[in-house]
């Protein structure tokens, strides 16, 4: 495989398609922009194949590379955004990522999402929907194991609190974020 022949890389793109698509959307919040992403990610990972290491898991390595390819879309995102604004005399209307959470979230947890940076987004969506350890973590985004979790626990406490002062009648359930411990 490590050759780079394209049929031994179908399987590859098969058995993780689906769950690199689902985190590019979760984290792009913009099928058309998750699809040309995975895309461009399998594309990365076929290229460069032949500097995967067995010294961590092929998931963790091509997790790696859509972590980095989806930061760095986010990164130029949301620079084009301030320079719309600008054009646009200041004028701040909702972003698509907004307007995307808005829609798969309630409320209160969309606006306390999209208060998040990217790489903070990133890293509660593969520790809480893709069920990725800190170890996993770790190696995707290059930080030890210790830093990813102290990290996750500021983010959780972060997107809680976020939730509260955006609540301002009744309780509304944020369990998902204490799915895991």
């Amino acid at each position: 495989m490590q050759a780079g022949t394209t049929g031994a890389f179908i399987p590859i793109v098969e058995a993780y398609q689906r769950q690199l698509f689902i985190y590019c959307c979760r984290l792009l919040c913009d099928e058309q922009d998750a699809e040309d992403a995975a895309q461009d990610i399998f594309l990365k990972a076929y290229k460069s194949i032949h500097g995967y290491a067995p010294t961590v898991s092929f998931s963790a390595w091509l997790y790696k590379i859509a972590y980095h390819h989806c930061l760095n879309l986010i990164r130029k995102r949301q620079l084009y955004d301030k320079l719309s604004r600008i054009w646009r005399g200041n004028f701040v209307a909702e972003s698509a990522e907004q307007e995307y959470l808005r829609g798969v979230f309630n409320g209160p947890l969309s606006k306390a999402l999209s208060q998040l940076s990217g790489e903070e987004r990133s890293l509660l969506i593969l520790y809480v929907f893709h069920d990725k350890s800190y170890t996993e973590i770790g190696e995707i985004a290059g930080k030890s194991p210790e830093a990813v979790r102290k990290k996750i626990t500021r983010v959780r406490k972060k997107v809680k609190n976020n939730i509260n002062a955006c609540q301002e009648e009744g309780q509304w359930e944020h369990t998902w974020i204490q799915t895991k411990s």
